[in-house]
């Protein structure tokens, strides 16, 4: 009697599954729910179904590009940062909402506050000439000088040396006030008095 071939042992076929649902029909809460629990597919379907809202609102605001890009995606985010936190759900699309102006809002206030530069322009804008501490060290040194003046026992040498720092345009040259000598003489007090 011939013996049957066999290919190895007999599987039962696994029990059906009922398929997945399709994310695309669930509501706002069934998604934000399976997308808390880390379904991938309801994190899409949350994308793909407020894509075109967030990117509307971001384009109203008349921003660049990249800006718009940017606040786009600091609300996607958001989303995915603050989604175990959302208290409705079912008004995801008003939180999108929100949450996309707010991100233009903060987009368009920075882009004023810090204003693109080309690199190539670095080199043409005036550098700043002091930093506080050399504005703080000259106004003292100011302060300083014009106390030494006031301390000068001779009245006349008191208005030469005011007329001496006096940088107004319209201000004669020292030179024709004052001799050679008597400036001199004048600079050597405001030292002494300096030290």
């Amino acid at each position: 009697m011939p013996v049957p071939a066999t290919t190895g042992p007999e599987h039962s076929p696994p029990p059906e599954q009922s398929p997945a649902p399709d994310p695309s029909s669930l509501s706002d809460t069934e998604l934000v729910r399976a997308a808390r629990e880390g379904s991938a597919d309801a994190w899409e379907a949350i994308v793909d179904r407020y894509l075109s809202l967030v990117n509307g609102i971001a384009r109203s605001y008349r921003l660049s590009q990249q800006d718009r890009e940017d606040a786009t995606q600091t609300v996607w985010l958001t989303l995915n940062q603050n989604l175990t936190r959302l208290h409705s759900p079912q008004q995801l699309a008003a939180w999108l909402h929100r949450t996309t102006r707010s991100a233009c809002n903060r987009q368009r206030a920075q882009r004023q506050r810090f204003p693109p530069i080309d690199p190539q322009d670095l080199d043409e804008r005036p550098q700043c000439q002091d930093g506080p501490e050399d504005q703080y060290l000259a106004k003292e040194t100011h302060t300083e000088l014009f106390q030494a003046i006031r301390e000068l026992p001779d009245p006349a040498d008191r208005r030469v040396a005011q007329q001496y720092l006096d940088d107004s345009p319209d201000a004669a040259p020292i030179s024709h006030r004052t001799s050679a000598r008597e400036r001199r003489r004048l600079i050597r007090q405001l030292r002494r008095s300096l030290r």
